[in-house]
Order: structure tokens, then sequence, then C-alpha cells
């Protein structure tokens, strides 16, 4: 019995017309490997490289791409004998399966010196080795190339690496997504074993997965790493564990569906309108529809199927062959019909319009760092990124690379997030590529979502460790779909240099306007504007660096707004959607504030600000004091944040947000 089972002609007859893409890259892959020129571009490699690699002669598994040794355990991981043994499936070509067999035993004979495994038996390498390989081999063990003894020797390697993986798990792994992936390889390669080892990989893959599945996600679905990419990961071992059981006609635990399911459901309510997971934490810019359509098809889910686009990924294909293509194709499409989220326990927060491409997207990121010593975290606490009208104008800029450089700090620090700086320092002190020191801690978060207005704030504690500690906090009021207040309220008793970081989309034409505002000039006529309600005293303008995937670097505008030797300061910012400069005209004016015996409240106690905005007026007030009376225009209110709309119709509503 094995673990998975090939519809061969199927996917023979089906896989270039349904998945014509996909295949020639899997393909295209599985070429290059077959001549030892090896490139990592498969959508979910974790550590992509597109700059090929040639051995001219053996493989040298302990080769490191600019002394990078992702470079060597991406190589270890062989997701290219998966695709070898797709291109066999499809072209019925025996020098695929040559090919497979030269680069195994070219594994085995060098992993004989024990002093290469740690490049190429690291525990979770050997995880993903293994489901490779056992794809690989569901597809080419038929053929009249694969003789006897290779079965002997494969089934010999198997076991050892899975007895490896049945022994070697720690503490570590039921807390990182490593656990995941070696328990994945564990649990499939058990298929191959005879009924005694196979009934005790399995069962120690269950128990593993039931503690792991408390530990690693929270109640609102999302891994504790922090970071989508390892969420995927972790996600990805699930579905393939239940489907694996599910074919070998075992029930799937109830623990395990719950858990996928609940994963399912965190990916999409974070997903961007463009079917991309954000690059929070340590992760790259993918597209997971492909992982939702899996989620559509194991678990008869008609809102991932809505989610999860019209092409048929080829994974479906492979997962389930004929009948999940059927199913994929004529099951039920049901839109969630909620759009924004609120994930309490992860500290995301979502506003989005809806479901289509062009609707637009705020993303508000006021969590931890996450689990394991951070490692996969970023300090990026009070982070936002901003689609509309199917255009990326906030982003967050990758990882990069997890080598000890420059380039690994600048990519972790707060400076290379749309967050806030506190004199040039990053919220947290950032030692090394896994290890952070005096970590920003989440705290002070509220929400509301209401028919006038949605609402969240949060703070955290990264400034607290300054001589003259300073506190911050971020409130955004989002007022339309194309409309956004994002207010930053600075305290301390010292004089600080405080910034806002906007970090823009590649190739966005930024311009700074009259009164320090900035707009993007796409000739489109899709922009946004960034208008600084509180005259920051300089404007910021420089090139930062985006990285989508693993070693890929590219430009963008970074813009800050800078407010000079400051102790306690209101700094709002209104983001919003422009179609035609010449005719969005925003006019804002700051009101004096009064005590409600006639004294006036200075800046750093309270700002009002009345905005005209096209057909709305709208009156904003926000407190430092806390809670109080006040005196704005002809109003007397009460609160620390209030909202006034509809002023021009003289029907204004008054909102204590706060």
């Amino acid at each position: 019995m094995y673990s998975w089972f090939i519809e061969k002609a199927f996917l023979k007859k089906t896989s270039l017309n349904i998945a014509n893409e996909e295949i020639k890259q899997a393909m295209e892959r599985a070429d290059s490997a077959c001549v030892n020129r090896f490139f990592f571009t498969h959508p979910w490699d974790m550590e992509r490289c597109s700059e090929p690699i040639t051995f001219k002669g053996k493989i040298d598994w302990t080769y490191c791409y600019n002394g990078d040794e992702e470079w060597a355990f991406m190589l270890s991981r062989q997701r290219f004998m998966a695709d070898i043994g797709q291109a066999y499936i499809i072209t019925e070509d025996e020098n695929y399966v040559k090919q497979w067999k030269r680069i195994f035993y070219e594994w085995v004979e060098a992993n004989r010196d024990k002093s290469i495994h740690p490049f190429t038996y690291r525990k979770i390498d050997t995880g993903i080795r293994l489901t490779n390989w056992l794809k690989g081999y569901a597809c080419i063990h038929d053929s009249t190339n694969w003789l006897p003894y290779d079965d002997k020797v494969f089934k010999e390697q198997v076991e050892a690496q899975g007895n490896f993986l049945y022994e070697a798990f720690t503490a570590f792994d039921f807390q990182s997504n490593w656990g995941f992936l070696e328990t994945n390889g564990l649990l499939q390669v058990a298929f191959t074993m005879d009924q005694r080892v196979r009934e005790q990989w399995i069962q120690a893959s269950i128990n593993r997965l039931k503690k792991m599945t408390s530990l690693q996600i929270y109640k609102d679905g999302i891994q504790k790493e922090q970071s989508p990419m390892y969420h995927h990961e972790v996600l990805h071992c699930l579905l393939e564990i239940s489907i694996v059981l599910r074919r070998n006609k075992i029930q799937i635990p109830s623990f395990i569906e719950h858990a996928t399911n609940q994963m399912l459901t965190a990916y999409y309510q974070i997903m961007k309108p463009n079917g991309h997971q954000p690059m929070l934490g340590d992760s790259d810019d993918t597209d997971i529809r492909s992982t939702l359509a899996i989620g559509a098809v194991l678990f008869h889910r008609p809102d991932l199927r809505a989610l999860a686009g019209n092409n048929c990924p080829l994974d479906i294909l492979w997962y389930f062959g004929e009948e999940g293509v059927e199913r994929f194709e004529s099951m039920e499409q049901k839109l969630p019909l909620e759009t924004t989220y609120n994930l309490l326990e992860s500290g995301i927060t979502i506003f989005r319009s809806g479901w289509d491409l062009n609707d637009n997207y705020l993303l508000f990121d006021h969590g931890s760092m996450g689990q394991v010593n951070k490692g996969h975290g970023h300090d990026d606490n009070l982070h936002i990124e901003l689609m509309m009208e199917g255009r990326e104008f906030l982003i967050d800029g990758g990882r990069y690379t997890y080598c000890e450089t420059e380039e690994r700090k600048y990519f972790k620090c707060s400076h290379r997030h749309n967050t806030v700086t506190v004199d040039g320092h990053s919220a947290s002190d950032y030692l090394k590529t896994w290890k952070w020191e005096n970590a920003a801690k989440p705290i002070d978060y509220k929400y509301r979502f209401t028919d006038a207005y949605q609402y969240a704030q949060a703070g955290h504690t990264g400034f607290w460790r300054l001589a003259a500690p300073a506190h911050i906090t971020r409130k955004i009021i989002v007022l339309s779909p194309s409309s956004y207040f994002v207010i930053d309220c600075f305290e301390s008793k010292g004089l600080h240099n405080y910034t806002q970081h906007f970090h823009f989309g590649e190739q966005t034409p930024v311009e700074l306007l009259e009164n320090k505002r900035i707009i993007t000039t796409f000739k489109d006529y899709n922009n946004i504007s960034i208008i600084p309600l509180q005259t920051p005293e300089e404007v910021g303008m420089e090139e930062g660096f985006t990285s989508r995937h693993y070693n890929e670097l590219t430009q963008h505008p970074h813009v800050q707004f800078k407010y000079k030797q400051k102790q306690n300061l209101v700094a709002p910012v209104l983001i919003q959607s422009v179609t035609n400069r010449h005719t969005n005209k925003v006019v804002y004016n700051q009101l004096p504030v009064y005590h409600i015996n006639g004294s006036p409240r200075s800046n750093e106690e309270v700002v009002a600000f009345k905005i005209s905005d096209n057909n709305r007026d709208y009156l904003i007030v926000c407190s430092l004091v806390g809670s109080d009376s006040f005196l704005v225009e002809n109003y007397q209110l009460c609160g620390e944040l209030i909202l006034i709309t509809d002023v021009k119709t003289h029907g204004e509503k008054v909102h204590v947000i706060q």
C-alpha cells in the first residue's frame, strides 16, 4: 500500500489541457534537473532562487549559492523528483525514469559521508524530501526501467529516513512548522512499511499532530509564527495528511479536520484582493488560491470554491484525479457574507469592501512577533497594507534572505514597514537573523464595527525602553471603502523625533504637493493621496527595497513624515482614493479646542480637525488626556476619540468611538 495513487491515463490526457502553464513549468524544472541544472521557482519553494546552478559531473549536495546554506537545503528537499515523475506521466519518456534513478543513487551514495548531513539530512528537509520522493515514485515505479533492486534500495532509504523522523522529534518541533513538515513525511512514508511499523508511525504522527495543532494554531486560525508563508506550510501539511488518510480509507481525526478548516478560513480572511497572501513576517508574494481550491474540493466548501478562481489548478488533478476536477468545476460557489475581520489572537484586522479584484483592502497588523524565538517575525507592529481598485499602494517588503547580513536586518526592522519609529529606533532590538531582544509587546487593542464607521486601535511597548520612554497608539477609522484615517498618538515626557513610514509598491509614481501632501500619479487615474493633517517638519522621499521572493530584490518609493523634537503629538493622516486630482479636493482646518470653562486646550492635549471632502463634511477630535469634556465650534463633546459625520447637512451624528 502506498500513500499516493496516481491516475496516470487521466493525468496524461488532461494535464496540458487543464493546467497547461503549471505543467509546463514543472516539466521545465524536471528537464533541467535531468541535466544537473537546478533552480527553485515553484510558487511554494520556501527559499526561491531563479538563478540556475549547473553541476558538471556529480551533484554537490553541500553547494551554497552566494554562501547561503538555504540553497543546499532546497536542493536536498528535491521537489524536482516529483516534477520528474510528472514529466514521465505526461511524456512516457523513459529517460525521466533513468534520470530519477541517477539523482536518487547520487544522493544515497553522497550521504554515506555523514559529514554532509548538516546540509542534507536535517529533519525538516528529510520530511519534505520523503513527500517528494513518494510522489515521484508513484509515477515511475511501474516503469520497465525501475527494477526490483531499485525498489529494495528505495524502501531501505525511506525506512531509514522515516525511522530518523520517528526517533528525533523534540519539544522544538512541537511548536515550529518543522514539526508539521517532519510529521507529514513520517505519516506518508508509513504506508510503505509493514503493518506493525505502519500502525506505529501513523499513531505517532496522529499523536504529534494533536499536540501541535493545539500549540501552534490560534483560535482565530492563524499559525503562531506570525508569517503567512509558514501558515501555508503547516496548512499544506494538514491538507496532504487529510488527503492521504482519506485515500487510504482512514477517517480523518476530527481535530485535524477542525484545525485545517480553521486555517483555511483565516487564510482567505487575510488574502489580498489579487488572491495573494500579505508578505507579513518571513513571507513571499504568493497566490494562495490553489490552496483554497484544494480545501474546497476536500471539504466541499462553497466559500473556498468561490474564492479559488475559475482555473482548476494542477494540484487538484494530482491530489483528487478525475473526480476532483469534476467536483471543482461543478460545486456550488458562495462568497463569504462578511468582509471585515478581527483576528484577535494573532493581531490582524482586515477592512475590505468586497471580494472582487477591484475592491479595497486595508490590513492592520498589531500582533506579537510570533513563537519559536520570534525567528520568522518582523518588527512590524502597527504596520498597514493597502490595495485599492486592484492596485497595491502600501506594501510589506518581504524577507529577501536568511543570511546574517545588513539586508536581513533591513527587511526585519520597523523602518521597512508602514509603521512608526522614534529617534530612528526600531520598536525592538534586532540581535541576529533569528533573535530579537526587548521585543515590542502589543497592547491597547480595541475595535468597533458599525454602519457609520469601522474602527481599530492598538499600541505597543517597544519605545518604553528609551531613556525618555515613548508610548505609541495607532487608531484607524474607516469612513468609507475609499477613505481611511490613520491617527498616530505619541506620548512622552521627553523630546523625540517621530517618523511615520509609507512604503509604496514598485514603480509607483509619487509626487510631493503643497502642505506636504503625497499623491500617486498613475496615468489611469487610479491613485491615492496621503494627507498629514498635522504638518510634519520634513517629508523624506527615498528609494527602499522590496523582495517579493527570496533572493529577489527591487526598489520602491519610501516616504517619511518627520515630526521633530516633540513630546506629545497627535499625527492624523488621511488616506483616500483619488480618481481625478483636479476634482478630488480635500479641504481641512485645525480647530481650536476649549475646556468647558472656556480655557484653551493645547495641541499636546487634544486636537480637532474639520475635513471637507467633496460632498462630505466631518469633524474628528482626538485627546491625549483620556476621555474629557471639550468645546469645539458649537459642539459640547465628551470622550477621547469623537467622530462627527454629516456636518454639512445639519443632520450631524456624533459618534463617541472611545
